[in-house]
């Protein structure tokens, strides 16, 4: 085996002795470019923490860096451009979650040295700091912002001189909405909703449910009968009946002995009766013990109905 193909060799010259690539190759008897290809082969790189650089001509680094949790030592996927400048900051502790830092910090605060020692608060308030100090933590707050490309006015996503109008898909009323979510919207991940009434409507209009026992019941019945129904009816984007007679104006809840007798589930339905009559529906709830005795006795009620306003018509 030749000198450069001993991986140990190769780090001893390029990273401890810090040799250039081309003081390597001399030393070697070979090219340049075969010591890059080792170099690459061996994963020997003098970035901080050993950065592995992609294998392409342009060698792009990539954007995470793996390092130690300095809490759990578990591995730690750190953003390479916040791992270099802490690093050059002399800070070389890195964490693997937000619960690992609090545990570290607060190990830091213990004692005299922590400003909120005994559950009073030693250090100086920023309504209290000099000018000067206030000056300075705006400007880091500044360089901050610009770092992290958070900008302000146009380039901020939040920006309100940036709102948009759209029309709630709910109430069709003009609403306006921040560029941030003007671009959700227009890819489609949300929906343009008003207000959290129209937000919460939305989430009743495309909710998806499967029927229980006895509303599968109730649906075999009324097919025999061949009575048409609507299920999971969406009504005025408030409630959704069990069943809907569209062509005879009635609505059939079919509810269960135990969860309809919970206290606020009874208020539920009182309300959600007294919304349906107000509107001109014809009420008929059936309890789950009445429809597994007999369904039939059921539908016969609701035929009856059917019957007294086909006579009237």
């Amino acid at each position: 085996m030749k000198k450069y193909q001993n991986k140990a060799w190769l780090k001893a010259k390029f990273i401890d002795e810090n040799l250039t690539r081309n003081r390597v190759a001399e030393m070697a008897g070979v090219s340049s470019n075969t010591i890059r290809r080792y170099l690459r082969k061996f994963n020997i790189t003098k970035d901080p923490k050993n950065i592995y650089r992609s294998r392409t001509t342009t060698e792009i680094p990539i954007k995470y860096v793996i390092d130690k949790c300095a809490n759990c030592e578990d591995d730690a996927k750190i953003r390479r451009e916040y791992y270099i400048r802490r690093v050059k900051e002399n800070k070389s502790e890195f964490f693997c979650s937000k619960l690992c830092a609090d545990i570290r910090h607060s190990e830091r605060m213990k004692g005299e040295g922590n400003p909120n020692f005994e559950g009073v608060w030693h250090a100086q308030c920023p309504s209290e700091w000099a000018k000067e100090k206030r000056e300075e933590a705006t400007r880091k707050m500044i360089e901050t912002v610009v770092r992290e490309g958070t900008f302000r006015g146009e380039k901020n996503g939040r920006w309100r001189g940036g709102e948009r109008i759209h029309n709630c898909v709910i109430c069709d009323k003009e609403t306006k909405v921040r560029p941030f979510e003007h671009r959700l919207i227009i890819s489609g991940e949300r929906k343009p909703c008003c207000s959290l009434s129209c937000v919460a409507a939305l989430g009743r209009r495309n909710i998806r449910t499967e029927g229980t026992s006895i509303e599968r019941a109730m649906a075999s019945e009324l097919s025999k009968r061949g009575i048409k129904y609507d299920e999971q009816f969406n009504l005025e984007d408030k409630f959704r009946p069990d069943f809907y007679l569209p062509k005879y104006n009635i609505i059939i809840e079919c509810d269960g002995d135990y969860w309809h007798r919970l206290p606020d589930v009874v208020s539920r339905d009182k309300r959600k009766n007294a919304y349906y009559k107000e509107r001109g529906y014809a009420v008929f709830r059936f309890w789950e013990s009445e429809i597994n005795e007999s369904v039939e006795a059921c539908v016969d009620i609701i035929l009856a109905e059917i019957n007294e306003k086909e006579a009237i018509a």
